[in-house]
């Protein structure tokens, strides 16, 4: 990989994920439990006994992270020679039923996802006794590592990445699924500065009868999702949101982005739910004052409680996106008046008048007026 980078652990979560080397004794939030943690210089190099095993036909290189279920690697996939990522559940995961069937589950919708903005999926089976799945290879950062880098990323760079991620959402759903996930973690930066949606883990197909088999995966009452990007009805039931849930979480993101801080924290995921369920969301314009109306007013509309008071869906989200970031765009600065440009102006007058009237005063004594008298008087200034 080009960019310099190596693994944090979070104490809190035991999440292990990617962070840049420059960013060694700052502060950053976990991209999973967002608690803040200082990014630590990484111990003594340790052998890892999965590099160079092969899987699936690829051959693992690195560990780019860890979760409660299981494990991602860079990997080269040698009949192609291309780099990819595998995920790989841990045995621990494996083990329920229910996990290794959205797991699949993830695989097959995503194997129905080309998007330019969606992480690809190439592949997934199951081999030494391992559950795969080979993903197309993003060499770059996730939004939550842009974030933690700048602080607040300015507002051409975050708006082009929202539109990025709502021109994904758009074709998910109209393929008719729903992520439930979407956050700055789930959102890898290419190195071309392209937004790539990532994760479909929690993604589901909506309009599903009763008896659907992917409608139990989800059981009402289960909380599934991010607390913090995860809009009220997701915290009330999952398995029964729809794309107006994926809009939320897009706003939160784009909050996030631009204002440095997610809208809701607290030490626990059951505090932060407890705001969103319960708080007004700080509004956006005190954390960005510099941002347009317009933006604030879009960003406020999409974290709206009331699912039916946020855009309607991601196209009217893009343009509307677009639509400020025009008038941003055309909005120049209004000159400063300049007073000693017209005070000049005023000056150069005056001294006109003033040689003009000294000449006709010597005209005058000297009884060289002639008919200039009668012509000053008939105008007024005599």
């Amino acid at each position: 990989m080009t960019a310099a980078f190596h693994l944090q652990s979070c104490d809190a979560c035991e999440h292990e994920f990617r962070v840049a080397a420059r960013l060694l004794g700052r502060k950053v939030l976990c991209p999973y439990c967002l608690r803040r943690l200082v990014v630590t210089a990484p111990a003594a190099a340790i052998d890892d006994p999965l590099a160079g095993q092969d899987l699936g036909g690829c051959r693992l290189l690195r560990r780019l992270g860890t979760g409660s279920l299981g494990v991602v690697y860079e990997a080269l996939q040698t009949k192609l020679d291309r780099p990819v990522a595998i995920k790989m559940l841990s045995s621990k995961a494996a083990a329920d039923e229910r996990i290794v069937e959205r797991f699949q589950r993830e695989a097959k919708l995503c194997a129905r996802i080309q998007h330019e903005h969606v992480v690809g999926v190439h592949d997934f089976g199951f081999e030494r006794n391992v559950h795969y799945l080979t993903m197309e290879f993003v060499n770059g950062p996730t939004l939550s590592s842009v974030i933690d880098e700048a602080g607040r990323l300015p507002l051409k760079v975050s708006a082009r990445f929202m539109i990025h991620v709502a021109r994904a959402l758009e074709h998910v759903h109209g393929l008719g699924i729903v992520h439930r996930d979407v956050k700055p973690s789930n959102i890898l930066v290419t190195s071309e500065g392209t937004a790539k949606l990532a994760d479909l883990g929690l993604a589901k197909k909506v309009d599903l009868g009763p008896g659907d088999k992917q409608a139990l995966l989800t059981k009402q009452g289960m909380v599934l999702g991010s607390p913090a990007y995860m809009p009220p009805e997701q915290i009330h039931n999952a398995s029964e949101v729809t794309r107006s849930a994926d809009i939320y979480a897009l706003g939160a993101t784009f909050y996030h982005a631009v204002s440095g801080a997610p809208p809701f924290s607290g030490s626990s995921g059951l505090e932060v739910m407890a705001k969103v369920l319960r708080d007004q969301t700080p509004p956006i314009g005190e954390l960005a004052p510099d941002l347009p109306r317009g933006v604030a007013e879009l960003i406020t509309s999409m974290l709206e409680k009331d699912p039916s008071r946020r855009p309607k869906d991601a196209t009217t989200v893009l343009a509307r996106l677009e639509d400020v970031l025009r008038e941003a765009n055309k909005a120049r600065p209004t000159p400063a008046p300049q007073p000693r440009r017209r005070g000049f102006a005023w000056l150069i007058t005056g001294l006109i008048v003033l040689n003009l009237a000294i000449y006709l005063l010597v005209m005058y004594r000297w009884g060289k007026l002639q008919g200039i008298t009668d012509l000053l008087r008939s105008a007024g200034l005599l």
